[in-house]
């Protein structure tokens, strides 16, 4: 009976030490393996009859081997129930040769035969992982913090700095009309140009916060790409050799000029810094088809005609392993400071929002091609897009002009006028608000800028709608923050327009809002 009840207790132990969740792996004083369970056997790789005998230092990575008989010994000296290496990252290694994070607690265990070392292993990979998410996680929340701080600050710089240049452009454009030598008309069309570079710049801010007002029309890819190119120049590393080859016969397509600068300039970039020791950088912008065969691969695009802009770099190329998140937001190949993983998902952002697509190829060692296609427009459409472009003039209808900004509201009442309105300007939006009140049968529209000081334009449109509800009101601002389009209709607001505005934009507009009649 006390056989049968040894031999009941021997399998009972048995079982318990085979189903354990822990590798449980014992060693005698010598440090030869004496008893693995099946989780030591799946955690290491190895079966046990080739573990069984061999001293324990098999499953210690080389890097500690050397120190661990020590550490072995002086746990015989002073036996006791322990975690092993507290406060440090230990490692057991696998027969493939690869490491496994492991959390080892060691049990001194007395018997006939002498003392033993009974160690629990515990694989701490998914606890590791989990770490490591939660970590990469807590850095997004500070990356989005900064990008929401990003925001705030741009929405300030945007208003001050968009008012001066409006001031400028205004002027200038003002001042283009009286001039009579080509050289000072030459002048006065680089200044413009400058402006606009400013304007830009700060709309890509606006544009990286997803603040901005973002208006797509139809346009030729040409002009604002081979601004970019221009600019790539003069930035780049001289190390990096520019190739741009441009089709002049291209069809348009539906875009923002500023989005389309933005996109080329993170491609461009990322390539730059693909080629640290200098590459080559060919740039195209063509028509192109997608045949139904391409279509049906590729779910995102459909048959018909695309303009193609296309960045190809020497650089080093990306790894298969990774490049299906390069369009992550966050990620990114490149070290510690050198980027924050935002470039190509705002590349992704923007072909989203005009419809189309972009593609990546990528081989290591030969470089990257990024393709963007942008859905070309039908030919009827181009066509009311190039007899809307020229600007609109007015019949004598009168504008109600609301801007705090003096010497901007009084640039913005003569450009109105040049273009045959009859137009009132006001600083204050109270004063604008007593005088709808008062005159509002004398108004075929109201123009109102967005920041102002004791009122913002959205309640005074509000203020406005409610006084003469049948008031067409367009709003023009540099930073919207996150205003809903049903906010805007709810207060009588028609459409929206960035500033700062030319005049050909503005003409435009102010007749989209009267209507023809």
């Amino acid at each position: 009976m006390a056989e049968d009840a040894r031999r009941s207790s021997d399998q009972r132990l048995r079982a318990a030490v085979e189903s354990s969740p822990s590798g449980l792996l014992m060693i005698d004083m010598a440090g030869r393996i004496v008893l693995v369970n099946r989780e030591v056997e799946r955690l290491f790789g190895y079966p046990r009859e080739e573990l069984l005998g061999q001293s324990v230092e098999l499953l210690v990575p080389e890097a500690a081997r050397g120190e661990h008989p020590g550490f072995r010994t002086g746990f015989y000296h002073h036996p006791q129930v322990r975690s092993m290496g507290a406060g440090r990252e230990l490692f057991g290694l696998r027969k493939d040769g690869t490491t496994v994070p492991v959390e080892i607690g060691l049990t001194p265990v007395v018997t006939p035969e002498g003392m033993f070392v009974l160690s629990s292993i515990v694989d701490i990979s998914a606890r590791k992982a989990a770490e490591e998410e939660r970590r990469e996680l807590e850095e997004q929340l500070r990356e989005s913090q900064k990008l929401e701080a990003l925001g705030t600050l741009a929405g300030g710089i945007a208003h001050d700095f968009n008012n001066i240049l409006g001031a400028i452009i205004g002027y200038a454009e003002l001042v283009r009309n009286e001039l009579q030598t080509e050289d000072a008309r030459a002048d006065l069309a680089e200044l413009l140009l400058f402006a606009e570079r400013g304007r830009q710049l700060v709309q890509q801010i606006l544009v990286f916060s997803r603040r901005e007002v973002r208006e797509l029309k139809p346009l030729s890819l040409v002009s604002p790409v081979s601004q970019t190119v221009k600019l790539l120049r003069a930035t780049l590393p001289a190390s990096v050799q520019i190739d741009a080859a441009l089709d002049q016969a291209l069809p348009r397509v539906l875009a923002d000029s500023t989005s389309v600068h933005q996109v080329l300039m993170n491609l461009a970039t990322n390539a730059a810094h693909a080629m640290p020791g200098g590459g080559h950088l060919d740039i195209r912008l063509e028509p192109f088809y997608v045949r139904d065969s391409i279509a049906r691969a590729n779910p995102d695009l459909r048959e018909g005609a695309y303009v193609r802009l296309s960045v190809r770099d020497t650089g080093r190329g990306i790894d298969p392993a990774v490049r299906q998140r390069v369009f992550d937001p966050f990620f990114t190949t490149k070290g510690p400071n050198e980027g924050t993983g935002l470039g190509l998902a705002i590349v992704h952002g923007i072909m989203t929002d005009h419809k189309g697509v972009v593609r990546l190829e990528s081989e290591l060692g030969v470089g990257t091609k990024v393709e963007c296609l942008f859905p070309a427009l039908e030919q009827d459409q181009a066509e009311l897009a190039s007899s809307a472009e020229q600007s609109p003039q007015g019949r004598g209808e009168r504008i109600l002009f609301v801007e705090d900004e003096p010497g901007v509201a009084r640039v913005g009442t003569r450009r109105l006028t040049t273009l045959g309105y009859r137009v009132v300007g006001e600083t204050d939006p109270r004063a604008a608000v007593a005088r709808i009140v008062e005159h509002g049968e004398d108004f075929d529209l109201l123009l109102t800028d967005f920041n102002m000081p004791h009122m913002d334009g959205l309640t005074l449109a509000q203020q406005i709608h409610a006084a003469r509800p049948g008031l067409p009101i367009l709003l023009t601002t540099g930073f919207v923050g996150t205003l809903e389009e049903h906010d805007l209709v709810q207060r009588g607001v028609i459409r929206l327009i960035p500033k700062p505005w030319t005049i050909e934009e503005i003409a435009v507009k102010v007749r989209q809002v009267l209507g023809d009649a």
